[in-house]
C-alpha cells in the first residue's frame, strides 16, 4: 500500500483489500495505485451500496473466525454494514473494531507466535458485537467531520521502542 501503517513494523499486522481479484495480472502500475475502491459512502455515515457487496462480510468473517487472527479494524461505516448483515451468529464481530482509515483495506492484527516469548499479546475482546453504543459514538456527526483536519490518529513507534530481536532483524542485510 502507499501509506503504510507503523503498526505493521512489529510483523504482526496485514492489510487485505476489499478490491475484489482481477481477472487478469495487474501491472505495477495498478497494483500501486488502482487498487483501492472505496467502500464508504460520501457522506461517510454507511457504506455506499454501489460498491459494497455483502461477500466482504463474508471475507471479514472469515479473517474473524481464524484463530491466528486477534482484531480487524475497519472504518465504522464498514462495520455497521456488517453488523446489518452478520445474521444470527454473531460473535465473530466481537474482534471487528472501528478505526479511521480503513475505507478501502480492513487491518488485521495477528495473535503472537507461540515461539515468542518476548511477544505482548492484545487482551481478549470483549464477547459483545459491539454493534450499539459503541458503535453509535465513531458514528456521530462531531467524530464523521471533525472540526479540524488535524484529528486523525497519529502513531509513532521508533526503531529503538522496539523489542532487540526487531531491531535485528529490520537492520539485517
Amino acid at each position: 500500500m502507499l501509506t503504510g501503517h507503523s503498526s505493521h513494523q512489529i510483523g504482526l499486522d496485514v492489510d487485505i483489500w476489499f478490491t475484489l481479484m482481477p481477472d487478469h495480472e495487474l501491472s505495477p502500475q495498478q497494483r500501486e495505485f488502482d487498487m483501492a475502491w472505496n467502500m464508504v459512502a460520501k457522506d461517510r455515515p454507511d457504506v455506499d451500496p454501489d460498491v459494497w457487496t455483502h461477500e466482504r462480510t463474508g471475507l471479514v468473517r472469515a479473517a474473524a473466525q481464524d484463530l491466528a487472527v486477534t482484531r480487524i479494524f475497519l472504518n465504522p461505516a464498514i462495520k455497521k454494514a456488517m453488523c446489518r448483515e452478520a445474521g444470527s451468529d454473531r460473535s465473530w464481530l466481537a474482534k471487528v473494531r472501528p478505526w479511521w482509515g480503513h475505507d478501502e483495506h480492513f487491518h488485521i492484527r495477528i495473535a503472537c507466535p507461540s515461539d515468542s516469548p518476548e511477544c505482548k499479546p492484545q487482551p481478549p475482546p470483549t464477547s459483545a458485537d459491539e454493534c450499539g453504543h459503541e458503535l453509535d459514538s465513531w458514528l456521530k456527526e462531531t467524530v464523521l467531520y471533525p472540526p479540524s483536519a488535524g484529528a486523525k490518529p497519529k502513531h509513532n513507534f521508533p526503531l529503538s521502542a522496539m523489542p532487540k530481536e526487531c531491531r535485528e532483524v529490520v537492520r539485517a542485510p
